[in-house]
């Protein structure tokens, strides 16, 4: 598998009927979705992927089971209708309805656990639950050896840093829709690493990344001279 570009993601979904919320969310985030197939396409190389759980099912779902047909791929969260177009039953192996927040109150029951790979994209920053408690929790449906791919906002990217110069909050309000919660906690880099070690993983790889091109030409000038000021997260940690 030769390395997935923007427009490769968007060729995947030009047959596939989706709202106009949907198209706009896919070209936003098609460099992020592109950056995840390469993570995944290159820790498959080294390590056998057989069974993948993906949080949140979304695009991303339907991108990793469009690219990696060999994988089986389960997800877990909640799961709506407007999803159901777009990735029917028949394309996963398990939905696993469960709400990461209740995570060390609630156990997560899976008939297709263990995993090899966890995708956990975009959706750290939407809980407020302490990661701690939830990477302990997923950690249960790895095996011995299995990793977690984790994309999330940078908390400390320039123009978080720009707005809080200017003496306003970078994080919106907490949403009163339980169902599409917000931003509870975004976190950077060294918080993720401590994170994950903590909880007896090791981090296989981290970087910085320019997932959404910035409209400023200066703001995207700094983000790609200074890693940590971009506006993306991606880490990937492995079981040890």
């Amino acid at each position: 598998m030769s390395n997935v570009e923007e427009k490769d993601i968007l060729a995947k979904f030009s047959s596939v009927g989706i709202r106009k919320q949907g198209e706009l969310y896919l070209v936003t985030h098609s460099r992020r979705l592109a950056y995840a197939m390469n993570a995944i396409r290159q820790y498959k190389e080294q390590y056998p992927i057989k069974k993948l759980l993906d949080i949140g099912p979304h695009i991303l779902t339907r991108c990793i089971i469009e690219f990696f047909p060999d994988i089986e791929v389960s997800t877990l969260g909640w799961r709506f209708k407007h999803t159901e177009r777009l990735i029917p039953a028949d394309l996963f192996q398990e939905h696993i309805q469960y709400d990461l927040n209740d995570a060390g109150v609630n156990a997560i029951r899976s008939t297709q656990s263990p995993f090899d790979l966890i995708v956990f994209s975009e959706t750290i920053e939407h809980l407020y639950t302490s990661p701690l408690t939830v990477l302990i929790e997923l950690k249960k449906l790895l095996m011995p050896n299995g990793a977690i791919l984790i994309q999330t906002p940078n908390a400390a990217k320039l123009i978080s840093r720009w707005s809080l110069l200017r003496g306003r909050n970078p994080y919106e309000l907490i949403r009163e829709d339980k169902t599409n919660p917000g931003h509870f906690r975004e976190y950077t880099l060294d918080e993720l690493t401590w994170y994950a070690t903590q909880t007896g993983f090791s981090v296989v790889a981290a970087e910085y990344c320019n997932y959404w091109s910035h409209p400023h030409p200066i703001v995207r000038k700094i983000e790609s001279a200074v890693p940590s000021f971009r506006q993306g997260i991606s880490l990937l940690i492995r079981n040890s």
